[in-house]
């Protein structure tokens, strides 16, 4: 698994931006974004999903770790392919297209491309529940935690070759089931006999 690249963007296309690591030009699928945040020639880091199909090796990056994360939960939605997945992403941030599902706004969720009435509506089913829950869930574990601790579990557990559904989970029954803030080590330790 790569979780991010850091290097010299080389090109900026449509989609697509190519990264140049050691003198390996690494091609990545990006958002369209109105206001590119950067440029050929500057300096970046890029958070990546690797998708991998029996035809096909795909290179997925995003220039914050909650526009991956989401990117991950869309994909895992039945109907949401990785193109509509960035479309959405393209389209909306994260939290608007949250407030979209959670309001069941079909009139917005449908002027994003690839996405019809009758997806959007298997969209809202399928991630309204995931969502509401996962909104409150950060909510409190903000209150609680220093920002970045939660991230960082998360991410550990992923290295460890969880998927991010798995690592979110266990760190959420973690919370559940321990009602103190815990150090980053022990979070990762507590919700790892979670997972097992």
């Amino acid at each position: 698994m790569i979780s991010f690249l850091e290097g010299i963007v080389d090109t900026v296309g449509i989609n697509y931006l190519i990264l140049n690591i050691g003198n390996i030009g690494y091609q990545i699928n990006i958002p369209t974004y109105n206001n590119l945040p950067i440029k050929v020639g500057d300096k970046t880091k890029i958070y990546t999903y690797l998708y991998l199909r029996e035809d096909k090796i795909m290179l997925y990056g995003f220039f914050t770790k909650e526009e991956e994360n989401f990117f991950e939960l869309l994909i895992s939605t039945p109907g949401i392919g990785p193109k509509v997945g960035l479309s959405i992403l393209s389209k909306m941030t994260p939290d608007d297209f949250k407030k979209a599902i959670l309001q069941e706004d079909l009139d917005s969720i449908t002027t994003i491309a690839g996405v019809g009435n009758k997806l959007a509506k298997k969209i809202v089913l399928e991630l309204k529940e995931k969502i509401s829950k996962t909104t409150l869930f950060e909510v409190g574990l903000e209150k609680k935690y220093k920002p970045g601790i939660i991230d960082d579990a998360i991410d550990a557990l992923k290295a460890l070759g969880y998927t991010y559904k798995k690592a979110k989970m266990a760190v959420e029954k973690t919370q559940e089931k321990i009602n103190r803030e815990l150090t980053l080590e022990e979070l990762i330790k507590e919700s790892l006999k979670i997972i097992r």
